[in-house]
């Protein structure tokens, strides 16, 4: 959830959001302190001095990680199958993501492919479980992960964990194109 967007605002939705200690004191919630994540939708919660309950105004604990940027390119399967996004695996390479390394709670991995060809996949290197992250966002438009098809692979040019989605929004078709990525852990 995430703590209201418009007034009355007051402490208590700080605790019911963030957590904390009592007695409650404003400056236990700055932002990148123990309970605030420092992320773009708590880009109004001070990090010190002067602080105010209307800086907390649509302020949420959901951890994201920063802003990843997927340049698309453009790879060609056989069948005529075109794929879109970045791709890094040995059989086809295409587009790019920056950076490519994600710290997901509980481990990390390199991202080996968000790419599009009739359904939209994310690749990451090693062998993971299916949890660590509820969302992935791209171009404005969220996948959970509880909604994938989950799988471990090996063989066939890549050996990583794969989620998949038939819903493939998100990923511009257009080679060269830029669209913002981010997880929701």
């Amino acid at each position: 959830m995430a703590v209201t967007s418009s007034a009355p605002i007051s402490i208590t939705d700080l605790v019911t959001e963030f957590g904390g200690s009592a007695p409650h004191s404003l400056t236990e919630y700055y932002r990148g302190g123990s309970l605030v994540p420092n992320n773009s939708a708590n880009q109004n919660v001070p990090t010190s001095g002067a602080i105010s309950l209307t800086n907390f105004y649509g302020a949420t604990n959901t951890i994201t990680t920063d802003n990843y940027t997927l340049t698309t390119g453009i790879g060609f399967y056989g069948l005529g199958l075109t794929a879109y996004g970045f791709n890094s695996l040995d059989f086809s390479v295409y587009g790019s993501i920056t950076p490519a390394t994600i710290g997901f709670t509980g481990f990390n991995v390199t991202v080996r492919s968000v790419s599009v060809a009739g359904t939209l996949r994310f690749r990451v290197s090693g062998s993971v479980g299916n949890s660590g992250w509820t969302s992935m966002t791209v171009g404005g438009v969220t996948y959970n992960r509880t909604d994938a098809t989950y799988a471990i692979i090996s063989g066939g040019g890549f050996n990583g964990t794969q989620w998949s989605w038939t819903n493939d929004g998100g990923v511009p078709t257009t080679n060269g194109a830029t669209a913002v990525v981010t997880w929701t852990e």
